[in-house]
């Protein structure tokens, strides 16, 4: 029996007609296929029919009516009438017809209504140029569920992209130099369907690529206009979520600051339709003529004479091959491909932005468990006086506290000793920072990021465990020493960050750590309260005999966000410093600690690391002393204190995620800083004069914005200033200094405190911070290439 080849266009699809339900219709069964919107299914329903449907029919059912001829629409009219040309050649040879994917119906009456003979071939060329998953991607899912549904044996082959023919690549361009030979124009927009970012960076979606592709191959061979003044574009962007960019919207608006004419031409389509006809054609055409400008919209390909001849000849050496992928006589090679997206280069890439996500994650949940301890300090102290009050580094800890008060004159009494017990443990945790974060610096920087952070986060998650059953003040010392070793992680958090960014978004990314640390010590803290009250020793006494303490259920849940950290790195980060950056710099081998520490041979970094350890001194120290001026003159209480510390780091976030984050590029990182300086500064002023709430949590604001501004801007520039290779080991000293001077700046400001008076250290601190402004004003510019002193 001999049977015609069976060849099947598929194209998206219109209304029945331009009226609200036939568009409402319409567009529910489009957007609820989960592959057109990649949010989650349940929400994007919600959306769906309580903020979509209900409203956009109407406005859509109004650009319909303008593209309606009265008893069809421009797309099925043309698909249809490209069909009958396609079967007027080749109609004696194959089986050619036409259905659309929305409604799905017309799929599946076609694959019902046929008879498919045993081995017959089938063909299905879907008409979009480049492959989406929310397009091409679509049909293929419809017709694996119909064939399966209905128990169809038959494999059809299905060409899933022609962006690179000859026949589309060919025509198009002849189309665009016929439409610019009626209307010479000055720009040339080459404007695409637009997708959700998303559907590309997590879901590999080819279809920018392709776009990417298609783009080139056009603007290399048009030769009517140059080639500078040939623009990509996408359109057609549904909802707040970030899209394909640089948007056409946009790309206009650049273009009619100047009188100018703009022709444009849409090349995800081969028909026109409503996102040719009246998005470009009548709205966007209409805001170009409103700036003074003009528009020509270049027609799609329709059913052009050549472009049908060359689709018929498409389908014809295709069957001959008898594959999915298009007859390489037949296409166009794509010599080189485009980057991926145009990036801006002042915004983050998506990369970077999920990279930072991660980054941001790990130091918020390190930095809770970090700071979950804070407010227990007291009742620790407290707690191993009585279970373990001869225990010797429980003792040394609080003679050397007694002896350091005694020398400065000042009274000495139990409550002295146990509020600087906290101040010791801090010290202690501080101080192992400082030796740690260049040594995890200098190995990340050799192995990579991602197993330092992976051994980090687990030896914190060991440190918690150890803390949970520390029955004895000796074993709680133990779990500091190893979480103190273990959080100098920070260093290479931040080397993270350095390597994903460049010079106009580093300090964006450093005020996502920031961010971390301002609300992880906002919620750790609280959750530390909280916790507290939680006694396992009183609700299961017989605990006790493993080591369960007064204090083992903050510890546990610190140990388990470290575990869900270490399962989020593991699972969800990717190494951020490739093979051939890594073991670049000079390995430093010492026993003498401070050596990994010594000054480095790179403009502006040690002015830099300098200006951070001096300003961290200062600004710790007061931090440090607060709680004692707070009480002394306000009578606060522990949940006032919180309170405190809460409204620095909600300021402290808002100004870092508001201001830093958009700005500081802008503006310039050292101007930031030093504007963040010169900001803190009066809040010290108003905070030695403060006797009330009021003026205490004024000062606490212009605290809050001078650090928020200061640190962040300080770390991007130290990393603005070293080469790719020792970022990690640049960092680590920058970190580790920052760490020296969070015990050094504690307790000298302790010192001053008692000895003389509530406001000295706020005056004094004031003062200081003079320095790190001279030393920022002498910092140098910031090269592309880094000069070695």
């Amino acid at each position: 029996m001999s049977y015609k080849t069976k060849i099947l266009l598929v194209n998206l699809g219109s209304p029945k007609s331009p009226a609200v339900e036939d568009v409402k219709s319409y567009l529910r069964e489009f957007l609820e296929n989960p592959k057109i919107v990649n949010i989650n299914p349940l929400i994007w329903k919600i959306i769906l029919h309580c903020f979509i449907l209900p409203f956009r029919p109407k406005q859509s059912a109004k650009m319909y009516e303008r593209i309606w001829d009265g008893s069809s629409f421009p797309l099925i009219k043309h698909s249809n009438d490209f069909c009958e040309k396609l079967n007027e050649q080749l109609g004696h040879k194959f089986d050619i017809q036409i259905v659309f994917s929305v409604p799905r119906v017309s799929l599946d009456n076609y694959f019902l209504n046929q008879t498919f003979e045993k081995n017959e071939k089938v063909f299905i060329f879907p008409l979009f140029p480049q492959y989406s998953n929310s397009t091409t991607g679509l049909i293929i899912d419809d017709i694996k569920k119909i064939l399966l549904k209905n128990n169809l044996k038959i494999n059809p082959i299905i060409i899933n992209h022609f962006y690179h023919s000859v026949a589309f690549i060919n025509n198009s361009v002849e189309l665009i130099e016929e439409g610019l030979k009626r209307n010479p124009s000055e720009h040339l927009i080459l404007s695409f369907h637009g997708i959700p970012k998303k559907s590309v960076t997590k879901f590999n979606d080819p279809y920018y690529q392709h776009c990417l592709d298609t783009f080139s191959l056009i603007k290399e061979r048009v030769k009517s206009i140059k080639h500078e003044n040939i623009h990509i574009s996408f359109q057609s962007r549904l909802g707040r979520q970030e899209w394909l960019g640089p948007y056409t919207n946009n790309v206009v608006d650049s273009l009619t600051k100047n009188k100018t004419h703009i022709a444009i031409y849409c090349p995800s389509f081969v028909s026109d339709c409503l996102e040719t006809l009246d998005e470009i054609g009548y709205e966007l055409k209409a805001k170009i003529t409103s700036k003074s400008s003009e528009c020509t919209l270049i027609p799609c390909l329709n059913t052009k004479n050549s472009w049908v001849d060359s689709f018929a000849e498409l389908i014809e050496r295709q069957v001959e091959i008898k594959k999915d992928q298009l007859d390489k006589n037949i296409v166009y090679p794509i010599a080189k491909r485009e980057n991926m997206q145009e990036e801006d280069p002042s915004k983050l890439t998506p990369t970077a932005k999920k990279t930072i996500k991660i980054i941001f994650l790990t130091l918020f949940l390190d930095l809770i468990g970090f700071s979950i301890i804070f407010p227990l300090f007291p009742d620790l102290a407290k707690h191993y006086l009585e279970v373990d009050g001869n225990n010797f580094f429980l003792n040394l800890i609080f003679d050397s506290m007694t002896s350091l008060i005694a020398t400065t004159g000042a009274p000495v009494d139990k409550l002295s000793g146990i509020v600087l017990f906290g101040g010791a443990l801090g010290a202690l945790y501080s101080l192992l920072q400082f030796i740690a974060a260049p040594l995890w610096g200098i190995i990340s920087d050799r192995i990579g990021r991602k197993p330092v952070l992976l051994i980090s986060v687990f030896g914190l998650a060991v440190s918690y465990l150890l803390w949970i059953f520390s029955a004895s003040f000796t074993l709680l010392i133990a779990a500091r020493f190893i979480g103190g070793i273990m959080g100098g992680n920070i260093s290479t958090a931040t080397a993270v960050i350095a390597d994903i960014t460049n010079a106009k978004t580093r300090s964006k990314g450093m005020a996502f750590i920031g961010i971390a640390f301002a609300l992880g010590f906002i919620l750790g803290p609280a959750l530390g309260g909280l916790l507290s009250k939680i006694d396992l020793t009183i609700m299961y006494p017989e605990l006790v005999k493993i080591g369960i303490n007064p204090f083992s259920t903050p510890a546990i849940l610190a140990m388990l966000l470290s575990l869900i950290n270490l399962y989020l790195l593991k699972t969800n980060f990717s190494e951020s410093l490739p093979l051939e950056k890594r073991g670049k710099g000079k390995t430093f081998r010492s026993s003498n600690l401070f050596y990994l520490i010594r000054p480095l041979p790179f403009k502006g970094v040690n002015l830099t690391n300098f200006s951070y350890f001096v300003f961290l001194s200062s600004f710790s120290g007061i931090e440090f002393t607060l709680t004692f001026l707070a009480v002394e003159r306000l009578n606060y209480t522990p949940i006032d204190n919180a309170f405190m510390f809460i409204f620095i780091g909600i300021v402290l976030a808002l100004v870092q995620g508001g201001i830093v984050q958009r700005k500081a590029s802008k503006v310039g990182e050292k101007k930031m800083a030093t504007w963040g300086i010169f900001s803190t500064i009066p809040g010290l002023i108003i905070i030695a004069n403060a006797f009330n709430s009021q003026m205490l949590y004024l000062g606490l604001f212009f605290l809050a914005v001078g650090s928020s501004m200061t640190i962040p801007c300080l770390t991007a520039l130290v990393s603005l200033y070293l080469p790719a290779e020792e970022q990690g080991r640049g960092i680590g000293i920058f970190r580790s200094l920052g760490a020296l001077a969070r015990v050094i700046g504690p307790i000298l400001a302790s010192i001053i405190y008692w000895y003389y008076g509530t406001s000295f250290p706020y005056y004094l601190g004031a003062l200081f911070l003079f320095i790190p402004i001279a030393l920022i004003l002498k910092l140098p510019k910031i090269n592309q290439q880094l000069i070695k002193v």
